[in-house]
C-alpha cells in the first residue's frame, strides 16, 4: 500500500505529538513542481527539530521510526528542547531508538536493547 499525502500528515503530526503536541507540523512535496520527479511521489515533513524525507514507497511503521529517530537526533540542539532526550528512555539520559518491529515501532535501549514502548502507526498497515 503506498502512503498518501494524507498519511504522511497523520504520521508527522503522531510523531510529533510525541515531543511536543503544541508543535508546528508542515508537509511540502518533495519538488514543488514534479511530485513524481524522483519515481514515486515524495515529500518534506517540517518539525520544529528536524526536516524529514518521506516517499509513497515507505511503509507507515518506517516512516514513522524514521521522524521519531530524526527528531531525536536533532531535539537536543534546538530550544526549547535543549536537554531532553526524545523519545525518552526511563533511568537514562540518552534517547531510546527506534526500531521497526512488523507494522509497529518499537523503542528500545541502546545500552540494554530492553523495550520501552511500542507504537502502532495512526495509518493502518
Amino acid at each position: 500500500m503506498s502512503l498518501t499525502d494524507g498519511d504522511v500528515a497523520l504520521l508527522a503530526r503522531q510523531a510529533a505529538d510525541l515531543l511536543d503536541p503544541a508543535s508546528d507540523v508542515r508537509i511540502e512535496p518533495a519538488d514543488p513542481v514534479d511530485p513524481y520527479r524522483f519515481g514515486s511521489q515524495s515529500w518534506v515533513v517540517r518539525t520544529p527539530v528536524a526536516n524529514v524525507g518521506a516517499s509513497a514507497e515507505d511503509s507507515a511503521a518506517e516512516l514513522l521510526a524514521r521522524l521519531v529517530d530524526q527528531m531525536s537526533t536533532y531535539g537536543d540542539e534546538a530550544a526549547p528542547f535543549y536537554g531532553r532526550a526524545f523519545p525518552a528512555c526511563p533511568g537514562h539520559r540518552h534517547p531510546a531508538r527506534a526500531v521497526v518491529d512488523g507494522s509497529e515501532v518499537v523503542l528500545r535501549c541502546p545500552e540494554t536493547d530492553h523495550e520501552v514502548a511500542r507504537i502502532r502507526p495512526a495509518v493502518p498497515a
